[in-house]
């Protein structure tokens, strides 16, 4: 290697260490690290893999090396994470070796410096799963078997010794490293000499002996039927967004990318080319893929961006592979675009660090405690991890008095504890994850309709709410019943309209018994709100008549297919108040960053729907847009 290639390479270097253990002493834990760390609080190691390895769904290697490595050293979260960032990093190193050994030092460079500056992989080597360690056991393995196909005379045994064991690791890693290293291997019984052949086949054999013991495993972990697949069915749009994702939804990512390639395909030879590598690159990048989306397909959704991270680096050498070798002074120029415009992504676009080391589980006790020092009178609930919760309260003393939402905290139950604390104080505290009840904040501002303050997480929200008029109202659509007028409206009879009680001004509109389905408002959902709101919609309904099964209704649709329903029951909200006595405020919220797919070719259909066929009186439809929590799932999403 020439000098300046070398101060290039230390270049590289520097920047995937720097970009990993940036505040490394902060780098806080995330949900699944929290999964894993409690499941090593075991005495013994049969319990572990009874308690701590067979109720999950992945190999026992990370769990188990975890288990030993937090017995040794503590479960500090740098502790925890140093060998997954050493992985990482080494892992920059591992890349261009290969891309060296099949195509030239400037191949090399380049695909070293997109694995040392991504998101993809830097995020993964700073969370201690079994993502970056099946990245660098892959990579060690198909170093070695490259050394075994290009050099076998020197130090044989040597690179059969590491390609055996880094491959029983990708297997005891993941399912997709394993899927990975099978693939890998099988392809290397075709590009290995015939005199080493049997050599080579006697390595695969042990590789198979030396997962074999963990097959027992695997077939507990079927019996128990896996975990619920909160992943839901898998979409095509996965793919699309997932190159996206690789390339941190960066356009300036995007143009440098495609600058590479051409750079590539001007430059290059057509006496210079060769099938073979690309071929091999293309069917270890391609068969993974294609083995998740089949199994997806038709047994379980498995599809993360998370399981594609031991295949990736062949894309890059696909993408890459054409570029022939530059002078020093080239490479330099090349690598210092990519490390510029992948680090100004990654900090500016991604906003990386500002959202993995601000941790929605730490930031809800700490918000909260905040807003109780600061304001007099505040009732603090907090919807979150009990468990993680009390790993941060053992580290540091609160002195708010935080009320717990629990799988028994019904709507009925927060609006009996919303309507006892607004008699107490004047400030509302909420700090909630993802998964919250959407409805929670629309029935909170019935009792504290002002919102201070949002402070929004990757995961999770915080608010502060005060009672006092609400100013930041984005009413998009008031039926007061007032005008015959439809605009987006249907199924609205002008004879139901009543002039015998009403909400607000004249009229109400009576549900008659003979209507299951009423008052349907239909509209294109991009001119509603953005992707990341929340649509919020309410009703007044006459208290005595409030019908048990009636439901307000929300639907997305696209064409004929129907892409979102969620409803609220009235009945949950019996108990509600409403400015006016006589009448309670119904409610539904529909999370619009849960709605996966694009807006604007979306419509939304809201209705009541009465199932019972009741008859009760209503006033005042009221569709509302609240703005959402742009980062609430900002690692895996465009901002």
């Amino acid at each position: 290697m020439k000098s300046g290639n070398k101060a290039i390479l230390l270049l590289i270097m520097i920047a995937a260490c720097g970009l990993r253990f940036y505040d490394f002493f902060a780098i806080p834990y995330t949900h699944d690290e929290f999964s894993a760390l409690f499941r090593t609080r075991f005495d013994t190691f049969t319990e572990l893999i009874n308690k701590g390895v067979i109720v999950d769904t992945l190999p026992a290697g990370v769990q188990v090396f975890l288990f030993y490595w937090i017995k040794l050293f503590g479960e500090a979260e740098w502790v925890v994470k140093l060998p997954f960032l050493l992985c990482g990093v080494c892992s920059v190193y591992l890349v261009y070796k290969v891309a060296k050994k099949w195509y030239n030092e400037t191949v090399a460079l380049i695909t070293a410096a997109f694995v040392a500056s991504l998101q993809y992989t830097v995020f993964y080597s700073q969370v201690a799963r079994p993502y970056i360690s099946g990245l660098f056991f892959s990579l060690l393995m198909v170093n070695a078997l490259t050394n075994l196909i290009k050099t076998p005379e020197k130090r044989y045994y040597l690179n059969c010794l590491v390609f055996i064991l880094a491959a029983a690791a990708c297997a005891y890693n993941h399912h997709f490293s394993l899927v990975f290293a099978a693939m890998v291997g099988f392809t290397g019984m075709f590009m290995i000499r015939k005199e080493f052949l049997v050599k080579y086949l006697a390595a695969c054999l042990l590789i198979i002996l030396l997962y074999l013991p963990h097959i027992n495993m695997i077939l507990a972990q079927l019996q128990m039927g896996g975990n619920e697949n909160w992943l839901g069915a898998f979409k095509w749009s996965f793919l699309y967004n997932y190159f996206r994702y690789i390339f941190q939804f960066s356009t300036v990512t995007y143009i440098m990318v495609g600058f590479l390639i051409v750079f590539g395909i001007l430059g290059y030879k057509k006496s210079n080319f060769k099938p073979g590598p690309a071929l091999l690159f293309l069917s270890w990048f391609v068969l993974p893929l294609l083995v998740g989306v089949v199994y997806s397909l038709f047994v379980n959704n498995v599809m993360q961006y998370s399981v594609l991270i031991f295949s990736f680096p062949y894309l890059l050498f696909l993408l890459f592979g054409l570029i022939q070798e530059q002078k020093p002074m080239v490479n330099l120029m090349l690598i210092l675009l990519i490390l510029l415009v992948n680090v100004s992504a990654l900090v500016f676009e991604r906003q990386h660090y500002s959202s993995l080391y601000e941790s929605a589980y730490l930031h809800i006790l700490k918000d909260g405690e905040e807003a109780v020092k600061s304001y007099k009178s505040v009732a603090a609930l907090i919807d979150t991890d009990k468990e993680i919760s009390d790993y941060y309260l053992q580290k540091e003393v609160y002195s708010a008095n935080f009320y717990w939402v629990d799988s028994a905290f019904t709507r009925k139950r927060l609006v009996a504890f919303l309507d006892e604390q607004s008699h107490k104080t004047s400030y509302f505290y909420y700090g909630c994850l993802s998964t919250h009840d959407p409805v929670s904040v629309a029935l909170i501002r019935d009792y504290y309709p002002k919102i201070i303050q949002q402070n929004n997480y990757f995961g999770g929200t915080t608010f502060l709410f005060s009672k006092g008029q609400a100013t930041d109202e984005n009413i998009i659509e008031w039926n007061g019943f007032e005008t015959t007028e439809r605009n987006f409206w249907s199924l609205v009879d002008t004879s139901r309209f009543v002039d015998s009680i009403s909400f607000t001004g004249k009229y109400a509109y009576l549900v008659d018994s003979t209507d299951e389905w009423s008052l349907t408002y239909l509209r294109p959902l991009h001119e509603m709100a953005g992707d990341k709101d929340f649509i919020d919609i309410s009703v007044e309904v006459m208290r005595e008549d409030v019908p048990n099964s009636a439901l307000l209704v929300a639907c997305i649709e696209k064409g004929d297919s129907v892409c979102h329903w969620s409803s609220s029951v009235f009945a949950d909200f019996e108990m509600n108040q409403s400015p006016r006595p006589g009448w309670i405020r119904t409610h539904h919220s529909v999370k619009l960053s849960d709605v996966a797919m694009e807006k604007r070719d979306l419509v939304i259909k809201i209705y009541i729907w009465n199932p019972g066929k009741n008859r009760f009186v209503i006033d005042d439809f009221i569709i509302s847009r609240r703005a959402g929590n742009p980062l609430i799932y900002s690692w895996y999403q465009k901002i």
